[in-house]
């Protein structure tokens, strides 16, 4: 049976291609960042999904850092095994790798100077010191230039698994070499008391309630999906889902009752931008994807835990630094949930109702960087629309403050330990193919009706309509008092009532763009953030909304920079990239652990349907049409 060419790599694959990229000139001696699978074309696929064509060409794709510090890919053709392309990135520097957290955390710890700094604060048990190992932005820092730099923070854990962030040891930093594992210079500014908060939150350490029962979920009939492989059919619904190391979930070929809506879903980037002027925390602007990797920190999920219900899991591999296979059990988990009422209308006349159940399919995988856990879920559901919701969890960042310190960026979560303003803006990149490949962008929103002859009472709007032309039109924000929304759709097509077969995007919570000012490092960094939506024409090419190597760099290519040409994407085959910009004032009631936040967007059929698609959904009950 042939491989679904949408399939991650298997563990064989990854193994071959780390053994024949190695044969590339200078590559003996490289350090992997990744190994993935490199994805066909768009139009290879379809040929061959749709049209009945071949097979198309199985490849993979290694990123190298070499021992001459250069950033490469290689393709290699898993079915010759041979390399196909050895394409090099000048300037561009590799993100953080987890073998290489471990090892920057243990030079850290074992640093003279960092030694010395600690006793002179009475820390001299290095076992109790936490360290963070952050990607160090670009700020115009001296040791920026020539070397790969890590800032590492430290905090008193006092023991193994208790919570250090409650204990920030402030104004002590490391500026660490990443490629030497080297403590370049210690930074310290005012010296402050370390906190005495508690910040325990694990079983054990905290009061129990009581009152709680049981909440089953059972299918008694099994569940309503299959899996082959990484495809997965729910009800109408068909997809692919897979791990990528950068951005972690990613669906591919997403089509209902047959018909296609999106082609690859994913997100492209995201950042925290942090908010607190201090030295020691006005640098902190993570790029979770492009300096950590989504996929790479993603968790394997827990029964009863992280997911409840009848459930079925998918194992997701990935390489380590030494191009062997890393296993991550359980890493994407499949299930159905309830979810309350689908339609219900209750006739007046006859007292007749007709009501039914709606039910969601779940695609969740969750990834933990540093402080943050993040859950990425896409739920789909019975009448066509898909639901995007990225949870919030983890650890507030924290700060130590000294008795009358003015705060400045910060809110205090408890007896001298606050917590810096800050933001987390995802870059969601959604190659839509509503109903075909060719598609046109068209704003929606409410526009009232002056009174006049139109508008003769007063009480008449209208849906105002904008057509995209070119990319720089489609630089939007959010307006949810006009109920703005975006609906992409296929001009070559006409509906039963004379439109065109349409989705919509539709803002959920999370609509707050960039608030970093223009002129920046961040501003530059991540200029996704600017915008809620920018719309471009598919290019292979532009994968990453920050560009595919952020660490370290001013003006990698990405959203800002691609979009300068201002070009055509009407009635062609485009992207959408969705910013949810989630602004994060920190509240006593984040400590010592977030309740979750949730934030997210709808992608809703709008005239793709002719009637309310989920008119045959069965009644659960006959008690529920009577």
């Amino acid at each position: 049976m042939e491989s679904h060419p949408l399939n991650p790599l298997t563990p064989d694959e990854i193994r071959r291609t780390a053994q024949v990229a190695r044969t590339a000139d200078g590559a003996a001696d490289a350090v992997f960042i990744s190994i993935g699978i490199r994805e066909p074309a768009k139009a290879d696929y379809l040929a061959w999904s749709d049209a009945g064509g071949p097979l198309p060409m199985r490849r993979s794709r290694a990123a190298l850092y070499d021992a001459q510090r250069r950033v490469r890919e290689v393709t290699v053709d898993l079915g010759s095994g041979q390399i196909a392309e050895d394409r090099h990135f000048p300037g561009a520097m590799p993100p953080i790798t987890p073998d290489e957290y471990v090892a920057a955390e243990a030079a850290v710890k074992s640093d003279p100077l960092m030694i010395e700094a600690l006793a002179r604060r009475g820390i001299t048990d290095m076992g109790e010191v936490q360290i963070d190992v952050l990607a160090a932005s670009k700020m115009g820092h001296e040791l920026e230039d020539g070397h790969r730099i890590a800032r590492c923070v430290p905090y008193l854990r006092g023991a193994p698994g208790l919570n250090g962030y409650a204990r920030p040891i402030e104004s002590l930093l490391a500026f660490l070499d990443l490629d030497d594992k080297r403590v370049l210079a210690i930074e310290e500014y005012d010296v402050k008391p370390i906190p005495e908060a508690d910040g325990e939150y694990a079983v054990g350490t905290v009061p129990v309630a009581e009152g709680f029962r049981a909440i089953d979920i059972v299918q008694p009939d099994g569940v309503s999906f299959t899996v082959e492989g990484n495809r997965v059919s729910w009800l109408g619904w068909e997809f692919s889902a897979s791990l990528d190391a950068q951005e972690g979930l990613v669906l591919h070929d997403v089509r209902f009752k047959g018909r296609r809506i999106m082609y690859r879903a994913s997100c492209a980037e995201m950042i925290v931008p942090y908010g607190a002027p201090h030295p020691m925390h006005n640098w902190r602007t993570y790029f979770d994807a492009g300096e950590y990797g989504l996929g790479a920190c993603t968790n394997s999920l827990v029964l009863g835990c992280d997911c409840v219900g009848d459930i079925t899991y998918l194992d997701s591999y990935l390489a380590d630094g030494r191009g062997d296979v890393v296993e991550i059990a359980n890493a994407i988990c499949l299930h159905e949930e309830d979810h309350s009422l689908l339609w219900k209308h209750t006739d007046h006349g006859t007292g007749r109702v007709e009501s039914r159940r709606a039910r969601r399919f779940v695609v969740n995988s969750m990834a933990t960087v540093g402080n943050y856990d993040y859950s990425f879920r896409w739920n789909f559901g019975l009448d066509g629309h898909i639901e995007f919701e990225v949870q919030l969890h983890g650890i507030i960042s924290t700060m130590a403050h000294a008795p009358g310190e003015e705060l400045a960026g910060t809110n205090l979560v408890d007896v001298g330990l606050s917590g810096p303003h800050h933001q987390h803006l995802f870059s969601f990149r959604l190659d839509l193919d509503v109903d075909g490949t060719n598609n046109t962008v068209r704003e929606v929103e409410a526009e009232p009706i002056p009174i006049g002859p139109d508008n003769p009472v007063g009480n008449a709007f209208r849906a105002k309509t904008t057509v995209f032309h070119t990319e720089q039109q489609a630089m939007r924000t959010a307006n949810d008092t006009l109920g703005r929304a975006w609906y992409v759709g296929n001009p070559n097509k006409v509906n039963a009532v004379g439109g065109p077969p349409s989705y919509r995007i539709v803002p959920m919570h999370g609509v707050t763009p960039m608030l970093a000012q223009p002129g920046s490092s961040v501003y530059q960094r991540a200029g996704f953030g600017r915008n809620i939506l920018w719309v471009t024409p598919n290019r292979d090419d532009e994968r990453h909304a920050a560009g595919t190597y952020p660490y370290g760099t001013i003006g990698q290519p990405g959203l800002p920079q691609w979009t300068e040409a201002d070009r055509p994407i009407e009635n062609t085959d485009i992207v959408c990239w969705y910013t949810v910009g989630v602004t994060h004032f920190v509240r006593t009631e984040d400590w010592p652990i977030m309740p979750v936040a949730r934030a997210g967007f709808r992608l809703e059929p709008a005239g793709f349907f002719d009637r309310n698609p989920a008119l045959d959904v069965p009644p659960s009950d006959p008690s529920c049409c009577t």
